[in-house]
Order: C-alpha cells, then structure tokens, then sequence
C-alpha cells in the first residue's frame, strides 16, 4: 500500500505536494518525462501511459483510474495516448502482452512499434501540479453528485471495455437477469486482517445482514453478490438462501492466513489475465443492478461511477480509514 495513504486522503492537495517532493528528490522513475526514441511522427507528441509505481501490489482498478486520468490529460493537451503495461509491471504482467488490451482498448491506433520509434514522447508520471484537482475517482464520488458525473464523464468518454469482458459480461447479466438485482459488494481477506493503513474500513458481515434485509423486506428481490471471501460467502449464503446469485466463474479464497497482501499471496487464481477479465465484469456487472449495497473499494468506486446515479436505491458503507 502506498505509505502515507491515509493522510494524502485526508489532505489531498496537501498530501499530493508532500509526495511530488519525495519522488523529486528520491524517485525520479515516477515522475513525467521527455524521451525520444526515433525519427517516427514527428509532428506528433506521444503521451506514454504506464503505471505509476510497478510494485506488482496495486488493484486493476487503482491502476485504472490513475491511467484515465492520464488519458484525459493527454488528450486535452492534443497528445495521442498509449497505454503500456507490457514494458512496465503491474500485478497482470507476464513479460509478452501489453495486458492492458486483456481489459480496454487502447485510447488511440498506434501500436507499440510506432510508440517505440516516435520522436516525441512523454512517459507519464507525477507533475508538480496534479493531474486531478477536482478530486475525481475518490470517495466524494459517493456523496457529492457532481464530482460523480465528471468521474463518470471521463470514464465513459476514455474507457472502451475490450470484446472478451464485454463477451464474458453479456453472457452473466442475461443468465442472472442483473437489472432485477440488489447488487451486494464487501471486501473480505487481506482488507479486514491487515486492516492497511488509509484504506476504507469494511462493514462487519452482521452489518452487512441488517442492510440487505432492510432492502430485502422493500423491494424483494435476487441479491447478486461479489466477494472474494469465502467465509463471507458462507455467511451470506447461510442466511440468505437460494435468492443469493453469483456469477457462473465465481470462486471464493478460504483458509487465507492475513501474513502479506493477497496480490503478493499464493491465492489468487493462477491465470493473470482470466482473473482480471472476471474481476472486471463483475464490477461492471454490480453497475447494472437495480439497487446497490455495498463497501467503499476502488472496485465499489468503478462500479458506482459507471452506475451514475441510475440505482433506484443505493447504500455505501462510508466507516472511515483504517489507521
């Protein structure tokens, strides 16, 4: 987890100064750059997008948001963006794809051959002055509506799903008939037994009973559930019965010892790209349900946002930071 997380949330312009100055002063690496790497296009400026920090520890959808805004910025300034996560490490990265096209499309139609003769290029990175001064993609998304719409604004505007996640997405929502659905999202694992520093407190599993049922006893209806925790799973499917649905892929993470974060852990599924493909479609799946209940996550962030205020009815447990 990036140190200090908890303070740059509570301080974000403050906290983001703060962290420009160290990186300036001891990690050049993650500052923007000017390279040139041939005679290529060279009335054009490449904007290179690559992960910030390549630790192999940071979320698909953490990565996400930092890339959008990237994005945007390029394009605002006449740029031509590319995203690269094949040369650059993020926790998908298998040394021979650019993994981002396992998720998204590329913002742009270069390819990485013309990217890597380009005269002009960019490498993205930190700035003296943020790329986000409004705060987008952060907590606010789920109390302040217009910091909502202009998250959603420029997801939607910069984001194209790749064929396979919408294919796998597609198949789901028919078979579970989403749009009928309370969607139900909580983090379990590595959240609620290392309790990191600056990340968003998990409801308990007793919490998060008393909430559905409140929504169960208005509206009747299928609850769609997503986590990662098995035990939480068992919780949920113990009390809920048969009107619990999962997505045909689901698997559930048991017996998890809480010694190092799950990225970092020997628990996940194996194949990188088949688990980020169903990570993703079920965050965008919970973003059709008809109602939502759930945790703050950068996951539960993504999906609200592509949401954009459409649930008849919603509820987001908002428990503070962990210190």
């Amino acid at each position: 987890m990036p140190r200090g997380l908890k303070f740059q949330r509570k301080h974000r312009k403050l906290g983001y100064r703060i962290k420009y100055l160290y990186y300036f002063l001891a990690r050049r690496d993650v500052l923007q750059k000017k390279v040139s790497y041939g005679d290529m296009n060279p009335n054009d400026i490449i904007y290179l997008i690559k992960p910030d920090f390549q630790d192999g520890v940071e979320g698909l959808l953490s990565l996400t948001f930092r890339q959008l805004l990237y994005i945007s910025m390029a394009k605002k300034n006449g740029y031509i963006p590319y995203v690269d996560w094949k040369n650059y490490k993020t926790q998908y990265y298998d040394g021979r794809n650019n993994v981002w096209e396992y998720f998204f499309k590329q913002p742009s139609n270069l390819n990485e051959n013309e990217i890597y003769r380009s005269k002009n290029v960019y490498l993205s990175g930190w700035t003296f002055r943020t790329i986000n001064p409004e705060g987008l993609f952060e907590a606010e998304v789920f109390s302040d509506n217009r910091i909502r719409r202009e998250s959603s604004k420029m997801l939607c505007e910069h984001i194209k799903f790749s064929a396979e996640v919408l294919r796998i997405v597609d198949q789901e929502a028919r078979n579970l008939q989403i749009e009928k659905c309370i969607g139900v999202y909580i983090r379990g694992t590595d959240y609620v037994k290392l309790k990191p520093s600056g990340e968003y407190v998990q409801p308990s599993v007793n919490q998060m009973k008393c909430k559905i049922w409140e929504f169960e006893n208005k509206y009747n209806a299928p609850i769609f559930l997503v986590t990662e925790d098995g035990d939480i799973f068992d919780e949920l499917k113990s009390e809920f019965g048969e009107i619990i649905k999962i997505v045909s892929f689901d698997t559930f993470i048991r017996n998890y010892e809480g010694k190092e974060v799950l990225s970092k852990s020997d628990v996940l599924e194996k194949d990188k790209k088949l688990r980020g493909q169903k990570y993703l479609a079920k965050m965008i799946l919970l973003a059709k349900c008809k109602y939502f209940v759930g945790s703050m996550t950068q996951g539960s962030k993504f999906s609200y946002i592509l949401n954009n205020g459409n649930y008849s009815d919603e509820y987001v447990f908002d428990l503070g930071l962990y210190p």
